[in-house]
């Protein structure tokens, strides 16, 4: 058998396999190197000469040892034939396929030329930002061919070898106006990759500084453009037709999304949506005219998927209302009653909590106080926990209630405290407690119970202030004059020696943590003037971003992006990593006079 004999066998790998084809236009790829790709291709057409040398030697082998059966015949048949160069690859032709690199730029500027198609045989792809395309042609003589619009076509033979590989440098020369642009994002100032700017038939891609040339007809001084980018909102620009870098061929792009508030511009107070640029203006939830102008408030999710509106839309109550950005629409969460009001904690991711009070509910009733909070994704609504009282008038009564309610990721943290009429004294035997539970009204305990001094008559009163993103300090009264102090952080009381009355009184920011939370931002006041901070969950590593300024802390547009209000009456927008000091003004907003100091996650309550 020829499969025996030790001559094949010793060669029997000259001869490879098909390689995958890899052809494509979108896939990234490294920059080729033409020098080097060549000396490469040289060097394997010398090693593929002294392959095929020893094929000839393995043929002529058998022909002196006459081993004349049939597939030693086609073996020796196929060797002689790849080692002829006419007939080796209309031979290997027929199956086997080689990476070929091209690399087009201008013939007068040497700038790569993107969108330029190139053919070699029966392959094709458009070349990328940097002016490449990879294809894996067959193998033998092929045209090349590469053609876009307001350029002369090139064409020429190549010869697809193997196993080496080509690179083809092709210089295409512009038939019209070689017109600079450049393009940025709108907020940060950087420059933008691979924006596809299209005009005139003709079209480009922007490169790393977010320079791109793209060639034009030369019978008009303007033409009308398009600029895409992946991301953000597409542009409808004028290019001014010339071969110079002017600044009206300076064109930005406005990242995509949609940011929410509320506007008086109408007269009535109604729910509006720009663009983050303030374009593209649009009612959402227009008002009655009925609204408090003092307590309607509009609190935003951390993703902002959703709006949580507090509103008098019917002039009698207040209502809590959801509002779904993905589609506009509103659902009323809660009210009607129109002896009830609320208090706003916060979201607590997609579910926002809040509270409920009765002031009809006389005090010695239960449920004059209701804590809530609403799922937004599911629609349920949970009644986590009410008031309690006791007594039978206005001057035998007690009663306890929610007070300082703050949101520590997905735990809601308040105090229940107790009140109590003169005589009796229904603090006796009583105590305040420090509770947590999770949004959904599971997993409620208990973190510590401090039993009322028999001193106390009249109020006991636990507060609690959060001093750090996920952290509080709690305030406990000794029954006379002096207090305790504690800290609670991942879920653990420990008492704190080293935290004065001064300690807790002191004014800590609000910190608005990121959409991830893996960032917080806040504000501290120096001179009199706001200083803006950008630092990791626990508020640390801290990057100062804007000093003395007019900006306060409003939230975050995704991680990247932060919200900011001046005078109480502009909302701004700039980028979170400090590279530009400036804000990019959005709108005007109405802000009532209400604020919610280092409420729960979520923006625009403060």
């Amino acid at each position: 058998m020829a499969d025996d004999d030790p001559i094949v066998d010793e060669h029997k790998d000259a001869v490879e396999a098909e390689p995958e084809d890899t052809t494509t236009s979108e896939e990234p790829t490294p920059r080729v190197d033409s020098a080097s790709w060549q000396e490469n291709a040289k060097a394997a057409q010398t090693a593929n000469k002294e392959k095929f040398g020893k094929l000839k030697e393995v043929a002529r082998a058998y022909w002196a040892r006459k081993k004349w059966t049939l597939p030693v015949t086609v073996v020796v048949l196929v060797v002689l034939l790849l080692g002829v160069p006419l007939t080796r690859y209309l031979l290997l032709g027929t199956f086997l396929r080689n990476q070929t690199a091209v690399v087009v730029a201008d013939s007068k500027t040497a700038k790569p030329v993107s969108g330029a198609t190139v053919t070699i045989g029966d392959k094709s792809a458009v070349t990328d930002v940097h002016g490449r395309v990879f294809l894996s042609p067959k193998v033998g003589h092929k045209q090349l061919t590469v053609s876009k619009k307001y350029f002369k076509t090139s064409q020429k033979s190549v010869m697809i070898s193997w196993p080496s590989k080509l690179a083809q440098d092709i210089n295409l020369e512009a038939t019209g106006r070689q017109v600079p642009i450049v393009v940025t994002d709108k907020i940060s100032g950087k420059p933008l990759l691979n924006a596809l700017i299209k005009a005139a038939g003709g079209e480009t891609r922007s490169d790393k500084n977010g320079k791109a040339t793209i060639v034009l007809p030369t019978n008009g001084d303007t033409q009308a453009a398009t600029i895409i980018l992946n991301g953000y909102n597409t542009a409808q620009v004028t290019v001014q037709v010339t071969d110079q870098e002017v600044p009206a061929n300076s064109f930005t792009l406005t990242p995509t999304g949609k940011v929410y508030f509320l506007s008086n511009q109408s007269g009535k107070i109604d729910v509006v949506k720009t663009n983050l640029d303030g374009t593209g203006r649009q009612t959402v939830f227009p008002g009655t005219g009925s609204e408090d102008t003092q307590s309607t408030s509009l609190l935003a999710s951390r993703d902002w998927k959703y709006l949580a509106l507090l509103a008098k839309h019917d002039g009698n109550s207040q209502s809590l209302y959801l509002i779904n950005t993905a589609n506009d629409n509103v659902t009323n969460i809660d009210g009607g009653n129109a002896s009830a009001n609320f208090t706003l904690v916060g979201w607590s991711d997609d579910t926002f909590v809040y509270q409920v009070n009765h002031p009809n509910i006389s005090s010695w009733q239960s449920g004059a106080q209701v804590l809530k909070s609403y799922d937004a994704t599911s629609g349920k609504l949970y009644n986590i926990d009410q008031s309690q009282g006791e007594g039978s008038s206005l001057s035998d009564y007690g009663f306890n209630n929610f007070t300082s309610v703050y949101l520590l990721g997905d735990e809601i943290v308040y105090a229940k405290n107790w009140y109590s009429s003169y005589a009796p004294n229904h603090l006796s035997g009583k105590s305040a407690s420090l509770v947590s539970v999770k949004a959904d009204g599971s997993s409620k305990h208990s973190i510590k119970d401090f039993a009322i001094p028999d001193s106390v008559q009249y109020s006991y009163y636990v507060a609690i202030a959060p001093y750090a993103p996920q952290a509080l300090y709690v305030q406990v009264p000794n029954g006379d004059g002096t207090n305790a102090y504690y800290e609670y952080e991942d879920s653990k009381l420990t008492a704190k020696s080293d935290v004065t009355d001064d300690t807790f009184n002191k004014p800590y920011p609000t910190f608005l943590v990121s959409p991830f939370g893996k960032q917080t931002f806040w504000s501290e006041v120096r001179d009199n003037k706001n200083t803006l901070f950008v630092g990791n969950a626990d508020a640390q590593s801290s990057k100062q971003l804007a000093t003395l300024s007019d900006y306060t802390p409003y939230g975050w547009y995704t991680d990247n992006y932060l919200l900011v209000s001046k005078n109480g009456s502009e909302l701004y927008i700039m980028p979170a990593d400090g590279s530009k000091s400036t804000a990019l003004k959005i709108t005007n907003y109405y802000k009532p006079q209400l604020t919610y100091r280092g409420y729960g996650g979520g923006y625009g309550g403060n």
